[in-house]
């Protein structure tokens, strides 16, 4: 399984960067995103960039690891890691909606 790490960007070295994230320093092929600067935030997997993402969504993604971490560990509480789906039903994204006649 791969698993996305959000990571931010604290130097650039051509098709690498230097970044900071819940593993340490790493560095991140950027190759498939193209230009970053230091203080991006980044969704890596292997060690390679994805995505390019705002702090607010790297925050969301590391509390759902923080949650992760929990259950492996044993734990049973969960839900100060999940803020943003507790009080809201889910919601299909665009794309899975049905489609409607107009």
């Amino acid at each position: 399984m791969c698993i996305g790490i959000p990571v931010q960007v604290t130097e650039v070295d051509g098709m690498f960067a230097w970044c900071e994230g819940r593993n340490g320093r790493v560095r991140i092929n950027t190759l498939l995103l193209g230009e970053v600067l230091p203080g991006d935030w980044l969704l890596t997997f292997m060690d390679s960039a994805r995505e390019a993402i705002d702090p607010v969504r790297a925050a969301m993604v590391n509390s759902a690891l923080d949650a992760l971490d929990r259950v492996a560990a044993g734990e049973t509480y969960f839900d100060d890691c999940f803020i943003d789906l507790i009080g809201r039903e889910p919601r299909l994204p665009d794309f899975l909606q049905p489609v409607r006649e107009e």
